[in-house]
């Protein structure tokens, strides 16, 4: 198989299934970006995203882009524009898992991030969330 097969084939893929939405607790959204993600790519994830938030009533989505290999400069600010949509419609966005190379990229595409959530990982995006929405975990003896 050709090198141009193969690229063709994890796009296809790609494109096919570009994120996965679920609720992971009571008015929380979780979704997990992963791969490359190109400007087609973001604006499925801001239509499916929108679309969820208003099917389940959701108050605050987290996203997590642990697992996202490469952004441009152009996806930054789409990852912008989604909060922007959903601060919108009514809805919190924290984003987590953003790794040094992504870090370097918005900071280069001078991405303003101002008025943005942004935490460390999933487990802080869960607290912030519980914060938010007003419910706490409590530990049962």
């Amino acid at each position: 198989m050709s090198i141009e097969k193969v690229a063709v084939s994890r796009k296809q893929i790609g494109g096919e299934v570009p994120m996965v939405v679920s609720e992971i607790i009571e008015d929380v959204l979780y979704t997990g970006l992963f791969g490359s993600i190109d400007s087609a790519r973001m604006a499925q994830i801001t239509d499916l995203t929108t679309q969820k938030c208003n099917e389940l009533q959701s108050k605050i989505v987290i996203v997590d882009l642990m697992n996202v290999d490469a952004i441009d400069s152009a996806v930054s600010a789409h990852l912008i524009s989604l909060s922007k949509v959903l601060t919108l419609v009514g809805v919190d966005l924290i984003f987590c898992g953003i790794n040094g190379s992504l870090a370097r990229t918005m900071v280069a595409a001078e991405v303003q991030f101002v008025g943005l959530k942004i935490v460390r990982d999933l487990k802080e995006a869960v607290s912030q969330a519980h914060a938010l929405t007003g419910y706490q975990v409590v530990k049962i003896s």
